[in-house]
């Protein structure tokens, strides 16, 4: 803290040294009659123009010490003291007043591109400002040294055609002032909401600048000698002289205002936020609706959002990353606008809320934990599921079919005698009994009928076996096949406790698609209390039906008879 402040006092004194040098240096150098651009009231301009300029220095180091607006700012002035030493009675000083004051110009537009933050945002800022650099050193080099004068230092091969067509390269000033111009609106146009604030007086102030300095540039290519030209490039230059500073301090302290939205995010989240609410505080300081939240996944390498789910970031979005001792704590996903202005102001409002943010990033983990735990117990019923369907063809092409070929052979073997009639019969009948409960095996298995004609059909056949009269209640769409077997086994063991257990009289099955999941409800009228913790059988179906994301409930009050109704969602199965 102590040397950042040593360094600001040292940098206020340095660009305040070249502000007076500029102000003040006319006076010392010409105790007589005062150059015709020198008078009080100028200078007393200058010298509040001056101030501003300092201020916004200051500011702007104070923000970001380590940033580049501030060495920008600082150059700019450095070169703006460097017009001063023409007044100085030295040819050496008017060479390098000519050499290096444009400079100021050049520093200017780049800190217009560039602001707040001091980078060029793209290309073609890059490539604007790399022609006006050319214009302004090398071209302005090789014209001093073929410009023929006494005052001229750097002269070293006087010629007037050269000189002459390297002027001419002022004439493209104008058209860059206008391409600079559409490029502060465009930043403007494309910012996100919260930097529009901070990029206004800039984007909408500058514009004017460029266009007359534009014309300051071309004004010494149309005639260099001309003293009334010489005369108005200075009335030009009183435009953007006055009016930058103004819009660069206001555009500064605006930056300010970016600072206290972080702050009342600190106070929002010092009162704590609802689960779930720091996506939308975070887009609320942003100013950014779509902003998104993502966290690393708790394995596989991947990123997950704050429900636990995969998450891929849009390729027309930015994330911006938030590590905490190089591990990752959050990606803010958002507006490229805000990356393109300055993305430490995200990563600002990140470092304020890394707690919230750490506490949502163990939140999500915890969630993408349990969806593998429920996938990965999905995959267990699916995969029970597909073993059953196995054993029941097995059974269905192997065993029965055996069976029922041998059964026909014995009923062919029926006209021998008497006493070998009546041992086929009897191991006929056997054979009947073992045909029937290899088919009740394979049925309990996996029923074909559900794989065939589906779950309304295959409830219909479990109630026509049911000894009570069974109503069934439902559709014949079709559902995802874990689905339809978790909701068969549901309604299956539910008809057995009432025909075992229940002493009822009726009994009714209702199954309908309700919101996104399949609703089932049994409901008998028979003598109630059951206790679903105590029998294996509703125990193992709760598993099953949890095992897919549902829900299972038995109300069974004694002596009102039992309800049993299960939840099962649709989506996440099917996916």
């Amino acid at each position: 803290m102590q040397r950042t402040t040593r360094n600001l006092v040292l940098l206020i004194a340095v660009d305040l040294a070249f502000h007076l040098w500029s102000t003040f240096g006319p006076f010392l150098v010409w105790p007589g009659p005062y150059h015709w651009s020198v008078t009080p009231t100028n200078s007393a301009i200058n010298l509040s123009l001056g101030l501003l300029w300092v201020a916004v220095l200051g500011i702007t180091y104070v923000r970001d010490p380590g940033g580049r607006m501030w060495k920008l700012l600082l150059l700019s002035d450095i070169a703006a003291g460097t017009w001063a030493l023409g007044y100085l009675d030295s040819p050496w000083g008017a060479t390098l007043a000519e050499l290096f004051g444009p400079l100021e110009a050049a520093i200017l537009l780049h800190l217009v591109l560039g602001f707040p933050s001091g980078l060029l945002r793209d290309r073609l800022d890059r490539g604007l400002m790399a022609i006006v650099y050319t214009i302004v050193l090398p071209i302005q080099l090789l014209g001093l040294m073929t410009l023929d004068g006494d005052w001229n230092t750097l002269l070293v091969f006087p010629n007037d055609d050269l000189n002459f067509l390297l002027g001419r390269f002022g004439l493209l000033s104008p058209v860059l002032a206008v391409i600079a111009a559409i490029e502060v609106i465009r930043h403007w146009r494309d910012a996100s909401p919260v930097m529009r604030r901070v990029l206004a007086p800039v984007a909408f102030g500058m514009p004017l600048v460029f266009l007359v300095l534009g014309a300051w540039w071309a004004a010494p290519a149309l005639d260099r000698d001309d003293i009334r030209v010489f005369m108005l490039q200075n009335k030009i230059f009183d435009v953007p002289a006055y009016l930058t500073p103004i819009l660069f301090l206001l555009g500064t302290l605006r930056t300010r205002m970016a600072r206290g939205a972080i702050a009342e995010l600190a106070m929002e989240l010092g009162r704590g936020i609802p689960l779930g609410g720091l996506r939308d505080a975070l887009a609320r300081t942003l100013r950014d609706p779509t902003l998104q939240l993502a966290f690393a996944a708790p394995t596989g390498g991947g990123l997950v959002d704050s429900d636990g789910q995969p998450f891929q970031a849009p390729a027309d979005r930015r994330a911006t990353r938030l590590e905490r001792e190089g591990e990752l704590l959050a990606v803010i996903v958002h507006d490229p606008g805000l990356e393109r202005e300055d993305s430490r102001f995200v990563e600002a409002v990140g470092s304020v809320a890394r707690l919230a943010l750490e506490n949502e990033r163990l939140q999500a983990q915890v969630r993408a934990q349990l969806e593998e735990v429920r996938a990965s117990r999905q995959r267990i019923v699916e995969a029970g599921d597909a073993e059953r369907r196995r054993v029941e063809r097995d059974l269905h092409d192997g065993a029965q079919q055996r069976l029922v070929a041998l059964a026909m052979r014995l009923d062919a073997a029926r006209g021998t005698t008497i006493e070998a009639r009546a041992l086929i019969d009897a191991a006929t009948a056997e054979l009947g009994v073992a045909i029937s409960e290899v088919r009740q095996l394979a049925r309990g298995l996996h029923p074909t009928i559900l794989t065939e004609a589906g779950l309304k059909a295959a409830i219909e056949a479990l109630a026509e076996r049911t000894p009570v009269p069974v109503e069934v209640e439902a559709d014949a769409a079709r559902y995802p096949a874990t689905v339809e077997a978790t909701a068969y086994f549901v309604v299956a063991e539910a008809l057995t406790n009432v025909a075992r257990y229940a002493a009822a009289s009726h009994a009714t099955v209702r199954v309908a698609a309700e919101g996104g999941a399949l609703a089932i409800e049994v409901r008998d009228d028979g003598r109630g209390g059951a206790d679903p913790g105590r029998g294996s059988g509703l125990r193992g179906l709760s598993d099953r039906v949890a095992a897919i994301g549902g829900t299972l409930e038995v109300d069974s009050p004694p002596g009102a008879g039992t309800v049993l109704r299960a939840h099962l969602p649709l989506e996440a199965v099917a996916t």
